[in-house]
Formats: structure tokens, sequence, C-alpha cells
């Protein structure tokens, strides 16, 4: 589980294509890695993925098809700036909402209109979400 509060930016450093999906290897920005273990998620552009290598400054997962076609990390490459965010533990203060990090489709925006100091975003959904 998350919070939906990013706590980081990284990047795509590498992007390279095994079987079918893909393994990212992101560096972490100002994340610290230093609780972090195999295993471990870290949600990436809101999407939950599972850390199958990592060093002091970045991670690597694996991201199956289906993720890369209906996220946004589908259109990732080496230099995309991504928003980071570790899993929730039973000690973490939550300070935002909690949500699965598990996508269920893929929907589109169709307009953005300003509403004060926000932008006020219509999204269409698929039939099936």
């Amino acid at each position: 589980m998350f919070t939906g509060i990013i706590q980081a930016v990284g990047e795509i450093r590498a992007l390279e294509a095994i079987g079918g999906d893909a393994r990212l290897r992101i560096g972490v920005g100002d994340l610290r890695l230093d609780r972090v273990a195999l295993g471990d998620s870290i949600a990436v552009n809101g999407v939950c993925l599972t850390v199958v290598e990592f060093t002091v400054d970045e991670f690597s997962a694996d991201v199956s098809q289906e993720t890369l076609q209906l996220t946004t990390l589908g259109a990732a490459q080496a230099g995309t700036r991504v928003n980071l965010e570790p899993s929730l533990t039973l000690s973490t203060p939550l300070g935002g909402h909690l949500v699965s990090g598990h996508v269920d489709g893929a929907g589109e925006v169709v307009s953005l209109a300003p509403d004060a100091r926000s932008t006020r975003i219509e999204f269409e959904r698929p039939e099936a979400v």
C-alpha cells in the first residue's frame, strides 16, 4: 500500500527488453534505499513495482507487457523522470490516503480547464473499469 504522496523524483537509467517484458533500472534521486530489501515494492509513477536488484542510488524492477501497455511506463525511456514512493510500513505516518498501486485500466484525458490555482482534469474510462 502507498499514500500517493511522492517522496522523490527519480530517472529511468535503462530499459532492457526481457522476453517480451522489460527490466527498468531507476535512479532514485533523493529517495533513501537504506531500508529497502529485495522483493520490496516501490511505486513508480503510481505503479507498484517489485525491487529485483538495488544499489545505494538505483533499483531495478521487472515490468510486465500488460503494465507497459496500461501505464505511462510504456512510454518510458532512458532519461524519463519518474515519481517515486516506497511502500508503507506499519510505522509510516500516512499524511495522505491509501492507494494500492495496482493498475486496472488506462483512461484518456478528455479535457483540461483552469480552476483557481488548480487544473480540473476530466477523464474518460474504459467500460471495464
